[in-house]
Formats: structure tokens, sequence, C-alpha cells
């Protein structure tokens, strides 16, 4: 604790910017701090809300993945590759939670789990969509409608953005990719109504740009307030050792 610098933490803390083409697991864009022994610090000291986040995010992906698997199996017997999907990925999910619900648990082990349910949230969301290789036959496509898996698109792209401890710019990727490829399924998969998809398309990508926008504002007030919090604790702990430092060299 003696050599524990004095200056306030505020001064060390910067905004990381995106170079063009630097890598993903590089680049940060959101706020961090200068001094890697700071940043590493934060990141433990916030373990134990991401470790409950990402149960939280893994609870709500179970859930959904279930209850479609109750639902189609009442719907229709007739086994998909969509239908087939959904209870694959709820066994994905439930090993997923019980690995992440250990007492001890490191920084780097919980973001290799947040990127796992990221990927199998994409696959599971993916899945969803009305394309012809998840729906099977022509009669259930032929019954499919443009608004098909969009919720289930907007759900999985909160729980990247609100729950899921990974890098802003992943989520941000994740989020715009989840939508892009729901446009490519609905723009291809229903060419014989050309003329009266342009409305559930634009209703479409207005719901999916709100979505997206409020989770980049949620993720970031949530980063910054994370951040500010710990700075104080940080910098109260930092003030009693001085007055008690002091106090001490008083004594003697």
């Amino acid at each position: 604790m003696e050599g524990m610098p004095v200056e306030r933490a505020k001064t060390r803390r910067r905004k990381s910017h995106c170079p063009a083409g630097a890598r993903l697991g590089a680049v940060a864009c959101e706020d961090e701090f200068n001094s890697q022994e700071l940043e590493a610090l934060f990141q433990n000291y916030n373990l134990k809300l991401e470790q409950t986040a990402t149960l939280k995010a893994l609870a709500v992906l179970i859930v959904a993945a279930s209850s479609l698997s109750l639902v189609e199996l009442l719907s229709s017997p007739r086994l998909t590759l969509s239908k087939g999907s959904y209870p694959v990925h709820c066994v994905v999910f439930l090993s997923l939670f019980i690995v992440t619900n250990v007492k001890y648990l490191q920084v780097t082990q919980l973001q290799q789990i947040a990127k796992l349910a990221l990927l199998f949230s994409f696959t599971f969301a993916l899945l969803c969509c009305p394309f012809p290789l998840a729906l099977g036959t022509s009669e259930l496509m032929s019954a499919a409608a443009p608004e098909q898996g969009v919720w289930q698109l907007m759900l999985v792209t909160l729980v990247a953005y609100v729950l899921l401890p990974v890098r802003t710019l992943l989520a941000v990727l994740f989020g715009v990719m989840l939508a892009t490829s729901h446009f490519i399924v609905i723009a291809t998969s229903f060419t014989g109504r050309k003329q009266k998809l342009w409305r559930p398309l634009v209703a479409n990508a207005v719901l999916f740009t709100s979505v997206n926008l409020s989770g980049v504002f949620v993720r970031i007030l949530t980063e910054r307030t994370q951040r500010k919090v710990f700075l104080q604790a940080r910098n109260c702990i930092e003030e009693r050792l001085r007055l008690e430092d002091e106090n001490e060299k008083q004594v003697n």
C-alpha cells in the first residue's frame, strides 16, 4: 500500500478512438483508462456485476429458446431445421449458464463465455428468420410473413447491448449484422410479393434502428456510470490511506 500513488485517478481516464482497419479484439470504442494496471483493477472490480449480467442474459435466452421449442412442438409435429434448432440452442445456453454460475471466475473466462453466448445468439436469431432452409416445406414458406423473427432479433440485440459484457464495437457489429441478415432473407425469400414488401421492410428498419440506438445509449450510459463509481471509490480509499499515513507520521 505504501507504493500506491495518491494522485487522483480521474486524470488517467481517456476516450479511445477506433482507427480504420483495427482488429476488433484490440480496440474498445468506449471509455477506458490510460493505465493498464488501473484498467485491470476496474475489470476485477466489475467482474461480479458482469457475471450477474451474463447469467441474466443466458436466463433470458434459455426462456426464449425453450418457449419457442414448446410452441413449435405444440403447433405442428413436422420437424424442420428451425424447430430442431430451438432445443439445441436451449441446451447450449443452459450449458453456458452452468459454466458461468461458478464462484471463482476470471475476467478472460467471462469474456470468452460472453462471446460464445453472442455467437449462439446470432445463430438462434438467424434461424428464426423465414427462409426456405429453416422452414423446410413450401406450405410453411407460403404461410410465412416478413415480420417473422423480428421480435427474436430485437430481443437478442438488446441482450447483447444491455447484459453481455462484450466490447461496444462488437455489440454494434452484432446488431447491424442481424438486421442486415434479416433484410437479405426477406428480400430473397419473398420474391413473389415485391410490390407489397416495402412496407414491412420499412417497419422492420425502424424497429431495428430504434433497438440499436437504444442499446448503444444504455450501453454507454451504464459503462460511464460504472467507471465513475469505481473512480469515486478508489479516490476515497486513496484519500483515507493518505490521511492515515499523515496521522502515523504525526504520531511518530
